[in-house]
């Protein structure tokens, strides 16, 4: 029951926003009726595709809405972002593609004029800077085409983000060693399938109930040729310490390097620690969030209970099936970006890169 009535609340959210939308042309609509709609029935599957199709939903309104600066650019986008996650709040991926073109088009129009006084070295020479100010007059002429080129990029990083991140592959598995993931990733498994090529190894796959998505990674891998076993998540605690190295993926990396990862993760990331075995998540950019777990709108959403036990089992027996499992970055060793690698220390610097212009706090967080 409390599923349905969610469900008819989003659904009613939806229609709301695209309420809020009837001043845009009709094509931008239909493109965000289409998105949403592609979210619900969570037909999009995988981070990737939802990145790409956000950066096609950007670039529609921006070729579509009526601005002639950089100032008013911005301010359509932060009203449809802020329109957009009142009805898709857990969806941090989309939010993170909309925040990193607000930081593009404010990155285009800063303007930084330094005091009249010699630099002494690279460091010092940044702390002199002063009068960080934006040109929001950037007329439509002059950004147009550089916002095309971005978000080309941004589209190219994303596509190329699997085939990047496994090429590093053979950089961290080594000749018979034994790899435990857990979750259905594309991008891990691609990072197992391109290190078999040059690496003889043992994967050891949980099952990844209620949802046995290990089941379908075990014989993903198993047709590359690699050498696979499938255990049940009880047995992980038994298991874990004849492993080498964890693999994982994740759904998104929150501002601490704390991970917004598959329901189960959080023990196998326990049991890691617990014998000092290094576990390693791999991700694209992508899923670098700007925002904390702390914040409401991140607590796990219930998926149905009739999934992990059937409701006539008890009338008066509460099940919980979350979402999602939060792992803190203590129990973290090491990132795989597709551009870098990183440990979770440092996963902040990367957002404030990404995300923020210096002095812009309030627009992350």
């Amino acid at each position: 029951m409390k599923f349905m009535i969610k469900f008819t609340l989003i659904t009613q959210k939806f229609s709301t926003m695209l309420s809020n939308t009837r001043t845009l042309k009709t094509d931008y609509r239909q493109e965000l009726r289409s998105f949403l709609n592609e979210l619900k029935n969570r037909e999009l599957n995988s981070s990737i595709n939802i990145g790409l199709a956000s950066v096609r939903l950007i670039k529609k309104l921006i070729g579509e809405s009526k601005w002639t600066t950089a100032g008013e650019l911005l301010e359509i986008l932060k009203k449809e972002e802020k329109n957009l996650f009142e009805c898709i709040p857990t969806e941090t991926n989309v939010r993170n593609v909309w925040k990193r073109v607000i930081k593009i088009i404010k990155d285009e129009s800063v303007v930084i004029e330094q005091r009249n006084q010699s630099k002494i070295d690279s460091l010092q020479g940044n702390l002199f800077q002063s009068n960080i100010c934006q040109n929001l007059a950037l007329s439509h002429n002059e950004l147009k085409p550089i916002m095309i080129e971005a978000l080309s990029e941004i589209i190219l990083e994303l596509e190329s983000a699997v085939s990047s991140i496994a090429s590093q592959s053979v950089e961290h598995i080594h000749e018979n060693e034994v790899i435990f993931t857990m979750g259905k990733s594309q991008t891990v498994e691609a990072f197992l399938k391109n290190a078999a090529r040059k690496r003889k190894f043992h994967v050891i796959v949980a099952e990844n109930a209620p949802y046995l998505d290990g089941h379908q990674v075990a014989s993903n891998l198993q047709k590359a040729g690699l050498d696979v076993t499938l255990i049940t998540d009880s047995a992980i605690f038994t298991i874990i310490s004849r492993v080498n190295t964890v693999i994982i993926g994740t759904k998104s990396i929150f501002a601490n390097g704390g991970l917004k990862a598959y329901t189960g993760t959080h023990s196998l990331a326990l049991a890691a620690k617990h014998h000092n075995i290094p576990l390693i998540v791999c991700a694209s950019l992508l899923k670098l969030s700007p925002e904390y777990f702390a914040n409401t709108n991140n607590l796990p959403e219930l998926l149905p209970c009739d999934d992990v036990l059937s409701t006539d089992f008890h009338p008066n027996l509460t099940v919980l099936n979350p979402s999602f499992d939060y792992v803190p970055p203590e129990l973290i060793n090491l990132f795989i970006f597709n551009t870098t690698k990183t440990a979770p220390s440092y996963v902040y610097r990367l957002i404030r890169e990404m995300y923020a212009i210096e002095g812009d706090e309030d627009e992350l967080f």
